[in-house]
Formats: structure tokens, sequence, C-alpha cells
């Protein structure tokens, strides 16, 4: 898929204002585009009013010195307007780790991002953009034929430490996609740990890196989990391993507080 002239037609149809940048069909940066999910971003730009709902238009648009634009596929103004600025690949994702069926690789290619304009300090989404963003992700999720944990925020897929979208709770945000689409809600992946010294290291094996070591027991972020090294321990042996998205590292599934050895609902890495 090159491109994805639909979009503007979906929106309306599920209830989102849009407005049609300039020639949105054709502006786009080079390479390929075969999108599967949608990504979520805030600008970081000032912040953003009725009367000021869009100050950083201009540069998703056209981009910065350091980043040739569009930035994104639309714009979301502090109104709930969604502003159409590509059909095509954009500049918004960069290198994507693995968050949930979302694979390691290409962000750019795998995902339409939206930059909901807000400033992302002081200021959180408004309640138009953000009602508008879940009618607009559910829309086009519906349009590609996947389901709700096909949304991702830019902190889950980032591999340079992104905090996008500022102020949102995106499991919540994806149970909410889900209700629209009539579905079920997908998994949270939030588990905790037990146990004192746990290491977390650079791949499912017992000699790879240590990356962190976990003190005491734990809130975590599974983002995938995989087969490696046989570990016996706590009275339990299992060659199952999580990786945690925010420790950057896998543990054994020994030490997530499951009692199954394979963590249900969770995607393989």
């Amino acid at each position: 898929m090159a491109t994805i002239p639909w979009l503007a037609d979906v929106l309306r149809a599920a209830g989102v204002e849009v407005v049609e940048e300039g020639n949105w069909l054709g502006r786009a940066v080079s390479g390929s585009f075969n999108p599967i999910g949608v990504l979520w971003h805030h600008t970081a730009s000032s912040t953003t009013s009725p009367s000021n709902p869009h100050p950083a238009l201009n540069i998703v648009i056209n981009g910065r010195p350091d980043l040739q634009g569009p930035l994104a596929q639309a714009l979301v103004d502090y109104n709930g307007v969604f502003h159409l600025i590509s059909a095509g690949r954009c500049n918004h994702a960069g290198a994507a780790r693995v968050s949930g069926p979302i694979p390691a690789g290409d962000g750019n290619t795998m995902l339409i991002g939206w930059e909901i304009d807000y400033n992302g300090v002081s200021q959180t989404m408004s309640p138009a953009q953000y009602q508008a963003s879940l009618k607009a992700t559910a829309a086009v999720l519906r349009q590609l034929g996947k389901d709700a944990s096909f949304a991702r925020g830019h902190r889950e897929t980032s591999t340079t430490g992104k905090i996008d979208p500022y102020g949102v709770n995106l499991d919540t945000m994806r149970g909410e996609v889900a209700a629209i689409l009539g579905g079920t809600p997908p998994p949270t992946y939030n588990f905790s740990t037990y146990g004192a010294g746990v290491n977390v290291r650079a791949d499912a094996r017992l000699n790879a890196p240590i990356v962190t070591t976990l003190t005491g027991p734990t809130q975590v972020f599974v983002q995938c989990q995989k087969q490696g090294d046989t570990v016996t321990a706590e009275g339990h042996t299992n060659n199952w391993w999580s990786r945690l998205r925010d420790q950057g590292g896998y543990v054994s599934n020994i030490y997530i507080d499951h009692p199954a050895a394979q963590l249900p609902g969770i995607p393989n890495c």
C-alpha cells in the first residue's frame, strides 16, 4: 500500500471533523508505506487553546531543519479537528521496538501517525482531541482490519526514550478504542515481579549481560515473551522469558507474578 487516499472519507464517516491541507494526497517522504497500526504522538509545541488550536501545523507539514516533513499523516488541533497532512509515508515514528503486536522495524512503514497538538509539559490533551483521536483510531483500524491492540503510543515503540503522548493512559485508550470497535479490550501487559535481586538481562540467556537488577517487587510492562535458557528457581523450572519495556531487557517468567509458565495474551518476541 503506497498511500491511504481513503483517510478523509473514513474519518468523516466516523464523525471526525476533517480539514484537507493542500496536496495532502501527494505529500510524502520516500520509502515504503504499508501500515498495520496507528501511533499517537504529542507535538510538544506552544500551549494550544481554542484561539490557538494548531501552532505546530506548519512544522508537521514542512518539517524541521533536522527532519524532512511531512511529520505525520494528520495533526489533531485543540478543538479536535483532524488536519490531513499526508496520505503516504511520513517521518514520525523512526525505528520501532516490539510493542504489543507491532514488530520491531521501520515505524514509518508500519504506522499511521497522529500528531496531537499540545505542549506535553504543563498541558495534556484536550477532551476534544482525545475523543476525536479515539474515533479516528478506531475508524482507521477498522479499515485496516486490525483490533485495538494495534493502537500504540510513541513511548511504547520508541527506541530513543520518547515520552509521548504525555498524560495518556494507553491501556485505557486501547480499551476505549476496542469499545468503539465493539470488540474485547486488548490485554494490558501490566504485571508485577516478586523476589529481590532479580536480574534483567539483554537476552533470554543466563550468560547475557545484566541490564539492571530489580531490588524488590516491581510493576513492569511486558512487551512480549520468548523461549530461552531454562531457569530453575523458587521451586519452579521454566524456559519462558519476558521482555520488560521500561527496563529494556528480559527476565525469567519465574519472577513474573502469574501462575502460568507462558503468560496468556502476550505476543511472542
